[in-house]
C-alpha cells in the first residue's frame, strides 16, 4: 500500500512520534522511509550548526530504521518548511507524509493552544496530493 513513506523531522517531540509510526508503518507494509530535514534558512543558525542538527536528527532516523529492518533514505535540503513544502513532497514522491503536529518552535514556546497544529503541518494537509498523517 506505502511504497515510499516522508517522514519530516526536525528533532521536535511531535517529529520524533512522528518517526516512531512512520517506521511502524514502513514495517507493516514493507516499505521504505524518506527522512526529510530542512535546514530553515529564516533560523538565527548558521549553516554549520543547522547542517550538523540534521545530520543528528537523519541519523537517529537511519539508525532507528535500521534497527526495524527497514531502509531509510536520508533528505537534507536548505528551503522553508511552509513555503516550500508542496515541492518538497512533489520532488520525494511518497504514497503517504508522516509529520509532527508542532516543531521545535513549539517545544521552545508551548504558549501555543494544544488543540492547534503548527503552521508547517497545516501547510502540509493544505498542499499535499497523498495521505497526511498529523501526530500528536
Amino acid at each position: 500500500m506505502f511504497k515510499n513513506i516522508l517522514v519530516a523531522n526536525d528533532g521536535s517531540e511531535y517529529g520524533n512520534k512522528a518517526v516512531d509510526l512512520a517506521i511502524d508503518l514502513a514495517v507493516k507494509y514493507d516499505s521504505k522511509i524518506s527522512a526529510l530535514y530542512v535546514m530553515d534558512f529564516a533560523s538565527d543558525l548558521s549553516y554549520d550548526e543547522l547542517d550538523d542538527a540534521g545530520g543528528a536528527v537523519l541519523d537517529e532516523i537511519t539508525a532507528k530504521g535500521n534497527e526495524a529492518g527497514v531502509t531509510v533514505v536520508e533528505h537534507i535540503i536548505t528551503a522553508s518548511p511552509v513555503n516550500d513544502m508542496e515541492t518538497m513532497i512533489r520532488k520525494i514522491n511518497p504514497d503517504i507524509v508522516v509529520i509532527g503536529a508542532h516543531g521545535t518552535t513549539y517545544d521552545k514556546n508551548q504558549e501555543t493552544a494544544v488543540s492547534k497544529i503548527g503552521s508547517v503541518a497545516e501547510n502540509a494537509l493544505k498542499v499535499s496530493k497523498v495521505p497526511v498523517i498529523i501526530v500528536k
